[in-house]
């Protein structure tokens, strides 16, 4: 037997025999136990196999994790997706890889997160936030790697957090809608995966408030999923017997889904009802009636995670809360209001 990564002495010591015992036995020579020769082999292996290891860990790229709560189609969308990419695009960069670290949202407790920094061996961990992750969040500043959310505030006090102001985004959308006269109003959005969404509710709401509205008429359908129909939604909408006017959607997925099934009902914006989605996107902006949106900086938002991250692994200053810019792109979906909309062809009767 050849030694290739360990000396006699090493054998010798983890075996607890001497080192001729060692010499002998990797020569071949006999009388010796059985148990001994066995121990002697089994260990020179065990020591070629940790430095075969150790000489793989050196070679490969450090590893950042991103971990994204899973749902039905949740790559799907324009904000995972283009967020995703950026911060694979940054990554590779700086000469890491990415370990794509993906649960439901209820999977994804302290633990789950300890055992996939020790089992991917991560230098550090970028987090799209999720209702989940605010809950483990003392924990996870526990774990001793550096860790940056993006998305929302909640919880992030001690860790570095990107995100929006989506209370005042909300408050935007309520705030234009209600200049073009609109004093009926919807809201879509998802139903518990991401505060983000109902901070935009609250913002919304607490601007119709100020004006001089109702917000506890607000008519507020909230979808589990992105896989969910919106065929039940627009029939809802269609036979409100006083429509809202104006429509605030938070996912830009399921304001498509939506307006395809209004469209079918004979609805469509800016004559029958205004609608403003949270999220841009291609489909939205070149629908044959393009929408209006507020557009927070998705790509932005990946590469400052990761030039937030780098910063922390080099032991350089990073800001623990940046906040970026969003924009109110007005498009043809909004327009004054129409009080005496007319009714959807399909559900008149």
């Amino acid at each position: 037997m050849v030694l290739t990564n360990a000396t006699i002495r090493q054998v010798a010591e983890r075996a607890k025999v001497s080192t001729a015992t060692v010499s002998r036995i990797l020569n071949g020579k006999s009388g010796h136990r059985a148990a001994t020769v066995e121990s002697v082999r089994r260990i020179v292996s065990e020591i070629d196999r940790e430095a075969s290891q150790a000489a793989a860990a050196v070679r490969a790229p450090e590893c950042i994790g991103i971990a994204m709560a899973s749902y039905t189609d949740f790559l799907n969308t324009s904000y995972n997706s283009t967020l995703l990419t950026a911060i694979m695009e940054s990554l590779t960069t700086e000469g890491f890889v990415a370990q794509l670290i993906t649960r439901k949202p209820e999977q994804m407790n302290a633990d789950f997160f300890r055992n996939c920094i020790r089992a991917y061996r991560l230098k550090g961990l970028i987090i799209p936030e999720f209702d989940t992750s605010y809950r483990v969040s003392r924990e996870l500043n526990s774990f001793g790697i550096p860790i940056v959310s993006i998305g929302n505030l909640n919880g992030s006090e001690s860790r570095c957090c990107i995100f929006v102001d989506d209370p005042a985004a909300g408050r935007d959308a309520a705030t234009y809608l209600w200049s073009l006269g609109h004093r009926r109003f919807g809201f879509i959005g998802m139903s518990h995966y991401d505060i983000s969404q109902r901070q935009r509710l609250t913002g919304f709401s607490e601007a119709i408030r100020e004006a001089g509205g109702r917000p506890e008429r607000i008519w507020t359908k909230e979808f589990r999923d992105l896989g969910d129909s919106a065929t039940l939604a627009a029939l809802e909408f269609a036979r409100l017997p006083e429509r809202p006017t104006a429509l605030f959607s938070t996912n830009s997925f399921m304001t498509q889904k939506l307006l395809a099934e209004l469209h079918r009902l004979g609805l469509r914006p800016p004559g029958d009802f205004s609608i403003i989605s949270f999220e841009e996107s291609n489909e939205l902006q070149y629908l044959p009636t393009p929408v209006t949106v507020i557009a927070q900086p998705t790509r932005q938002m990946g590469f400052k995670a990761v030039e937030l991250l780098f910063r922390l692994l080099r032991g350089q200053p990073a800001e623990r809360q940046l906040q970026l810019d969003y924009a109110l792109n007005i498009r043809e979906s909004t327009g004054p209001c129409h009080i005496h909309a007319k009714p959807a062809r399909e559900v008149t009767k």
